[in-house]
């Protein structure tokens, strides 16, 4: 059939680019090689930046998971020197809901947008005219395939996407230096500051947080060369590594309720967001830079949001879609300079001087900790981080502390 848009993949970024083309009145496909509305991508934290809550709330889905009991609220921060002040942060709040709760929302919500939801169809061709992508070819489940040409095609279907594959885009591998474990517990109580904590441990982190069916999701990312060698009771180790954490709950009290998800090796990848004629890549398909905490389902979010803005326009008016994939792929580079550094972070080595400075400060300072909550909420560009008059006040406030610190310990009573 022939549509305006045709989409391969129904997750976070798919779906989003769907349902606002829909709205907008465009002809759209939906392919997703799943045949069940429910299944669900596995390997995702699903932990949703405080940056996504503006898409979200557009796509008119924020309350519908908070309503199905999705985690949600404020995020400390525990750094080496101890725990980040909070006094003055401000970011929108994360949201952290199971894929399996999420999906099958997400695709419910574009079939009532207009488009056509086709599950069960596995790509396994492309369709060109001369350099211009202009559809795909599909194969159902008893075998026979089906085309779809649009006069946009979008890869949504993730970081081993076929769609690229198919268009011979080529991938920048970036070697990851940390594994990935997760699970869910029930039962976890704690004292901690707000809802969900993450723990940036020289150079590890952990993500601690609750999510919808009343669970904890808990999150492990060590860096691979820490591991032991012999590891193959992966619940145990995350057991352990948390119990070592200062002001961590204690695991061993509450209910495991899932088995540990691994990801032994998951390295980061870039791919061009309109690396040809008629085609652009949304989501992982684009951009892969799990599993450095949570990015991932936001820069999904995203980027279907901008490539939906930039190019419904055109397609509405009947016009080439070529200047508005370009305003796409502008929009695009603000995610990409975040995986820039991200890819600097997947090395896994010890913290530079600068990020030493700045976690320390945070501890005695509202508003370096502000600043530090922002880039990780996503609401700020890592970039603003790397501002003189920043560093200058972090130095300040770590010179500071470091005085009262050793006064206190000056005129402490002798033993």
């Amino acid at each position: 059939m022939d549509y305006d848009v045709v989409i391969v993949g129904a997750s976070i970024g798919g779906c989003t680019a769907a349902i606002l083309y829909g709205r907008a009145g465009l002809r759209v496909a939906l392919l997703e090689k799943h045949r069940n509305i429910g299944t669900a991508k596995r390997l995702c934290g699903h932990f949703l930046l405080g940056r996504a809550q503006a898409p979200l709330q557009r796509l008119g889905l924020w309350d519908d998971m908070v309503a199905t009991g999705a985690g949600t609220g404020d995020l400390s921060i525990r750094t080496e020197y101890g725990w980040t002040d909070r006094s003055r942060v401000d970011a929108p709040p994360f949201l952290n809901v199971r894929r399996t709760t999420l999906d099958p929302i997400l695709r419910g919500r574009a079939a009532a947008s207009g488009v056509d939801l086709l599950l069960g169809r596995t790509v396994t061709g492309q369709l060109t005219e001369g350099r211009r992508v202009t559809g795909v070819r599909a194969r159902l489940l008893d075998g026979t395939e089906e085309t779809h040409t649009g006069r946009l095609v979008v890869g949504a279907d993730g970081y081993r996407s076929k769609v690229a594959s198919l268009a011979g885009v080529p991938e920048r591998f970036t070697p990851n230096g940390r594994a990935f474990f997760y699970t869910y517990y029930r039962n976890v109580r704690h004292t901690l500051p707000t809802p969900a904590v993450v723990w940036w441990n020289d150079r590890d982190w952990v993500v601690l947080g609750p999510t919808d069916g009343g669970l904890t999701e808990v999150a492990v990312m060590p860096a691979k060369d820490t591991l032991p060698p012999d590891l193959t009771d992966h619940a145990a180790y995350i057991e352990r590594y948390v119990a070592s954490l200062p002001d961590a709950p204690d695991l061993t009290r509450a209910e495991r309720a899932a088995k540990v998800v691994i990801a032994p090796d998951y390295p980061l990848i870039r791919r061009h967001p309109v690396p040809a004629p008629g085609l652009a890549l949304i989501g992982d398909a684009a951009l892969t830079a799990d599993p450095t905490p949570a990015p991932g389902c936001t820069w999904a979010l995203l980027s279907g949001q901008w490539l939906a803005d930039a190019t419904a326009p055109a397609l509405l008016a009947g016009d080439d879609p070529a200047a508005a994939l370009r305003r796409y792929r502008r929009a695009h580079r603000a995610i990409e300079r975040e995986h820039a550094f991200m890819r600097g972070d997947a090395e896994a080595g010890p913290p530079s001087a600068v990020q030493r400075l700045l976690r320390e400060a945070a501890v005695h300072d509202p508003e370096v900790s502000r600043r530090l909550a922002l880039v990780g909420m996503q609401v700020a560009p890592t970039t603003s981080l790397l501002n003189p008059a920043l560093a200058a006040r972090a130095l300040l406030v770590r010179h500071r502390s470091r005085r009262r610190s050793a006064g206190r310990a000056g005129h402490a009573p002798a033993v």
